[in-house]
């Protein structure tokens, strides 16, 4: 069985499988119960990201929930692979403002926060999708943003010294998910120079970089199930974006983004390469039917493997 919720992720596995299989889309549940009383809100996890945002600015121009900028991305998918965005250098990741949660499991049962137990509600939050039972709906606690915001682009080119300001940034900002922190130290603005002349080689490869710090370095890595916390510099995206059609055209897509990750393999997370859950990179590897364990989900957080394992396999 396949649960679905939105159908956004990259690699399309909510669709496809090398095994027969049937789906549980979850599009018709998506109530969302604001309540500014306790600054909550009880969303099912069919509802869109958008759906939410609207639903808490009806109620309050000062509250928000840390989520990301897709709208039409949904909300189970979101949450139960760890839910970063751009709030969560102040607030932490979706996982980190759950508070409850109903579940069916295994045997058909409903369970609650208190009745699930820690450790279930703990691997709910980031541990992947329809790993330990189907989630219904989130309660997730709000938080409090300014009225106003400033929000402002800068751009640079290579001639007007972009790298160094890229690298100046990063030294007195925050620390993310993807870059090896050694590299930052010492080699940032020659590695940063050999990346720039790539990605002009290939001309269509764009890569996202998404700082991390501040809340995200004060979580310890084991209080939910998404491991990436302090001591990772950035979350990189990899992408080529295209308009024509064919088969032939995709794989020359396809290829410029390999050809970018593979040139990347010194400066990102190495033994096992790691990637975010919500962005499944089936390059690092494919689990084979009804084969599982520590080494095959290590390439979604290693410490989430090894508590996983630890705590469901002992």
């Amino acid at each position: 069985m396949k649960i679905r919720s939105g159908g956004h992720g990259y690699e399309g596995v909510s669709y496809v499988a090398a095994q027969p299989f049937f789906l549980l889309d979850m599009f018709n549940l998506r109530s969302i119960e604001v309540n500014m009383d306790t600054e909550t809100a009880w969303v099912e996890a069919g509802a869109t990201l958008g759906e939410v945002y609207y639903r808490i600015a009806e109620k309050s121009e000062v509250h928000g929930f840390p989520a990301g900028i897709g709208p039409t991305v949904g909300v189970g998918g979101r949450i139960s692979g760890g839910g970063y965005g751009n709030l969560m250098r102040k607030y932490g990741t979706s996982v980190d403002n759950v508070v409850d949660a109903q579940v069916v499991d295994v045997q058909g049962r409903l369970l609650n926060r208190s009745s699930m137990g820690e450790d279930l509600f703990w691997a709910i939050r980031g541990g992947g999708g329809g790993s330990f039972g189907v989630v219904l709906v989130y309660k997730i606690k709000l938080v409090r943003v300014p009225e106003r915001a400033t929000v402002f682009q800068v751009e640079r080119t290579l001639e007007q010294d972009a790298t160094n300001i890229v690298y100046n940034g990063n030294l007195n900002a925050s620390k993310q998910a993807g870059f090896n922190p050694c590299y930052f130290e010492t080699n940032t603005q020659g590695g940063l120079g050999g990346i720039w002349k790539k990605m002009i080689e290939l001309e269509k490869a764009v890569m996202y970089f998404n700082p991390y710090g501040g809340r995200m370095a004060e979580n310890p890595s084991t209080e939910t199930a998404f491991p990436h916390r302090a001591g990772n510099l950035w979350m990189i995206q990899y992408k080529a974006d295209r308009y024509e059609t064919g088969q032939e055209v995709a794989e020359y897509y396809i290829n410029l983004v390999r050809d970018l990750h593979k040139y990347m393999t010194p400066f990102v997370s190495q033994n096992l390469r790691q990637a975010f859950m919500c962005y499944k990179d089936l390059d690092l590897g494919i689990n084979h039917h009804n084969v599982y364990g520590y080494f095959e989900g290590s390439s979604y957080g290693v410490h989430t493997s090894m508590i996983t394992s630890k705590r469901w396999f002992k």
